[in-house]
Parts: structure tokens; C-alpha cells; sequence
């Protein structure tokens, strides 16, 4: 396996041998995919045998996220788990959140009107503190929230922990059982320090909520709510929420901070770009009022923007790994059952074929007549595949337009003044976890006039 941005690898052979990539690693059989005709063809047309996940040493043994959504094996305990998201997360249910989402963004672009300099945190703040209202019924107050700061460190864990060719024992899985003081054995000790976050981010806040379910006190959340319509469950029941939480907040928060990133540095290196949305807000929306969900149909460009957003640097450039469960013949390859399969994301979106000039922000691409094939909705492929696809994608989806629309209503974002740079200069280098950022976000972020300012009071 590469290491380091394994999709960027991955893309380069794809280049030289095709859209389906072949590698056999000390006996492990991996299977790389990177045009959008074999993903739908084997993840989605043949769900049934692609589903399911590899157990993965590092994460899923070491660190203990095996029973999680994102990397349980496919069978009743997912779709349960994937059921009751659904129920929180769905089409109906955003409908009813959307008013939280105006207000969490309104606090959020106060926030940086006040200290752009902490712009990266004020981000971190405003993930956080939508999904642990929906997850815990949180009311997060303040960037240094113990929960919040409890929940992005698992976050982070488990980002690393899932990045392919990151640890050698995903390859060689005999090393999970040498002994932490053993030589080169520091990735169990790692993992050791990630398995005491994750038990207490699975176990504490919930056992919290579980006493004031009892006592009558628990607000509202999709916790209380699963415990209070449950009272006669079961342990595994228990087990499968909480897991459920988690997967709540660590599907929905860190590809969500992600984006918002890549939207501010996209608008940092794209002034042109930047203008034309900002014209479009002013048309459609007025200087008196903050854009809402209502406008959005009206906002084409805007919408353009967003999908360019997903398109230009994914937040998981390569997909978690899907594990196939029988036998398959496809195209003359016979790919064996066990073969770990990953969907190459990033080489599928940034495929000049698909995707003219796939290295430029060009949200123009999407507007007016398209050819068949070309330019098409990114979001096909920024959250997943198949029967493992995101299940947040509209809260994701819903959360950045909020932040999108209203940020550029109010806000004229540029180059930091000490990176003494021209925008088409800017590093817009990204980090090699599974859940990819931007390494460096350095934007001077300002009022564009001091009008909008009275738009910001809550």
C-alpha cells in the first residue's frame, strides 16, 4: 500500500492500467476502482456482495471502533443503526432542524466578525455544536466544551486510524498481539490512548443522559429519545445505541468541518468566483435579511458553488473500505471473496473526461446545457456508494448551504495580509487521513460593509 495522499497514487495507476487496480499485499487482496461506470456497476448494482467491511486491525481491533456504523460488518446490526439515523437525520426531520442550523450559523458568523483570527476553531464550534444538539441535546457554549473537545479528539483518532498504508499492521495483522513495550510497538500504544477516548465518548455523556432520562430532566435528543422509547431493552440494544451516537457525531462532524474549510479557502484563491455568488445573494435575497432554505432554488450559482465544494477536494478522498463477500467475475477479473475494495473518489472527480480542467474551482461547470456524462453532480461520489453511502448527507448538505449563503452574504473573504500573496498563489495543500483537510486555512475574513453587521444580532 502508498503512503501518505494513497489517492493520489492510486490515481497516477489508474492513468496507466485502467479503472479497476489490482494489488496483493503479504496476501491481502485489494481492489482499487476509479471510474464512476465500475463503482455503480460492483458498489451499487451488486450491493448485496460489496457491503460488508474488512476488520480493520488498527481501527477496528486496536482502537475498538469496530462495532461503529462506519466500519461494522453489513448485516441486521447495520441496518438497525443505519435505520434509527434515518429517523433523526432524514429529509422530514432536516426540515425541522433547519431553523437550528440558521441560528448556530448566525452565532458562528458573529464569532468571526469578533475574531476572524480564530477562524479554524469558530468552524470546529459550529459543527459541533449542531450535531451535539441533535446527538446529546448539547447546548455547546464555548469552543473549549469538554464534550466537543472530547468528541473531535475521537474524531481525529479515528480519521488516522483508517488512513490506508498508515500502519503496518493493517497488512500484517499478527502484530496486534506483540507487546506495547516491545520495540516499534508505539502504534499500541497509540492505540491504547485512542481505545480510552473512544470508551469514554461512547459511555460517559450517555450514561449522563440515562440518569435524567430517570429523573425527568433530559432534553430532547436523539439519546434521551431512543432510551426513553426503549425502556425494556435489551444490553445489545443499549450497545447499538450508543454506538449509534457515535456514529452520529463522528460521520457527521469532521467531513462537515472539512467542507466548510475548503469553502473558505476555495473563496480565498477565487475572487471572481467569489463576486458572482455575492451578486447572486444581493439579487435574490436583498441586503435586509440572511439568505434561508427557501432561496436556495433561486440561487443557482450558489448551489454550484456547494457542489464544487464536494467535487475540488472531497473530504474522503478515498472511501472506507468495502469487503467482498463471494466470488465475482467482472470485465475477465476474477476478483476473489475477502478482497478489500476501495472506491477512489478523488481520481473519479478529478478525471478530465468527467471533470474539464479538474484542477480548477469552476462552479460555472455545472450551469447551462451539459453534455451527457460530463460535469455531473458530485455529491454521487463525495459520500459513498451503495448501501454503505452516507446517511448525512442532507444534514451535511443542508448545514454547509447555511454557511455558504450566509457567510457570503455578509462576509468578503481574501488571503491572509501576512501570507503577502496573490489569491492564485495560496497553498491549497491538503492533509493524507482518511478524513482529508486543508493543511493551512489563512483567510482574512471581513464585513463587506457595516450595514450587514445588524443582520449578525441573535
Amino acid at each position: 500500500m502508498p503512503q501518505g495522499r494513497t489517492w493520489l497514487q492510486f490515481a497516477e495507476w489508474a492513468k496507466q492500467y485502467g479503472d479497476i487496480i489490482h494489488l496483493s499485499a503479504l496476501g491481502t487482496e485489494i481492489v482499487v476502482l476509479s471510474s464512476p461506470k465500475v463503482v455503480s456497476d460492483l458498489l451499487e448494482k451488486r450491493s448485496t456482495i460489496y457491503s460488508d467491511r474488512p476488520t480493520l486491525p488498527m481501527a477496528g481491533e486496536l482502537v475498538g471502533y469496530k462495532d461503529a456504523l462506519p466500519l461494522c460488518a453489513y448485516g441486521p446490526r447495520y441496518r438497525e443503526m443505519r435505520k434509527l439515523l434515518a429517523d433523526v437525520i432524514s429529509t422530514r426531520s432536516s426540515k425541522v432542524l433547519y431553523p437550528m442550523y440558521l441560528q448556530k450559523v448566525q452565532l458562528f458568523l458573529a464569532r468571526i466578525a469578533e475574531d476572524p483570527s480564530a477562524l479554524r476553531a469558530h468552524i470546529r464550534w459550529l459543527v459541533g455544536s449542531i450535531v451535539l444538539n441533535i446527538s446529546h441535546g448539547r447546548n455547546v457554549k464555548d469552543i473549549d466544551d469538554p464534550l466537543l473537545t472530547l468528541a473531535d479528539q475521537a474524531t481525529s483518532d479515528f480519521s488516522a486510524a483508517t488512513t490506508p498504508g498508515a500502519y503496518f499492521v493493517d497488512v500484517l495483522p499478527i502484530l496486534r498481539l506483540v507487546p506495547n513495550w516491545f520495540p516499534g510497538a508505539g502504534f499500541k500504544r497509540k492505540a491504547g490512548e485512542w481505545r480510552q477516548r473512544m470508551k469514554r465518548i461512547r459511555d460517559e455523556e450517555y450514561e449522563v443522559i440515562e440518569q435524567q432520562v430517570k429523573q425527568g430532566t433530559a432534553t430532547s435528543s436523539f439519546i434521551a429519545n431512543v432510551i426513553e422509547n426503549h425502556p425494556e431493552r435489551t444490553a445489545d440494544q443499549d450497545n447499538i445505541f450508543r454506538w449509534t451516537a457515535v456514529g452520529l457525531y463522528g460521520g457527521g462532524s469532521d467531513t462537515s468541518v472539512s467542507a466548510i474549510e475548503s469553502f473558505f479557502l476555495s473563496m480565498s484563491v477565487c475572487p471572481d468566483v467569489q463576486r458572482r455568488a455575492q451578486e447572486e445573494l444581493e439579487r435574490v435575497v436583498g441586503p435586509n435579511r440572511l439568505p434561508n432554505s427557501g432561496d436556495r432554488p433561486h440561487l443557482p450559482y450558489i448551489e454550484a458553488v456547494i457542489r464544487e465544494i464536494y467535487r475540488w477536494n472531497p473530504v474522503a478522498p478515498l472511501s472506507l473500505p468495502h469487503r467482498l463477500t463471494r466470488d465475482d467475475v467482472y470485465k475477465g477479473y476474477h476478483l476473489r471473496a475477502g478482497s478489500i475494495v476501495f472506491a477512489n473518489s478523488w481520481a473519479i472527480l478529478h478525471d478530465p473526461v468527467i471533470y474539464p480542467d479538474p484542477m480548477d474551482f469552476k462552479p460555472e461547470r455545472y450551469l447551462g446545457e451539459q453534455d451527457s456524462g460530463i460535469n455531473p453532480d458530485p455529491r454521487a461520489f463525495a459520500f459513498g456508494y451503495g448501501r454503505r453511502a452516507c446517511p448525512g448527507e442532507r444534514l451535511a448538505d443542508d448545514s454547509l448551504f447555511a454557511a455558504v449563503s450566509m457567510t457570503l452574504h455578509l462576509f468578503t473573504i481574501s488571503p491572509a495580509k501576512d501570507q503577502n500573496v496573490e489569491p492564485e498563489s495560496v497553498d491549497v495543500m491538503y492533509t493524507p487521513e482518511m478524513i482529508s483537510h486543508p493543511v493551512h486555512v489563512k483567510c482574512s475574513v471581513k464585513l463587506r460593509s457595516s450595514a450587514v453587521r445588524a443582520l449578525l444580532d441573535v
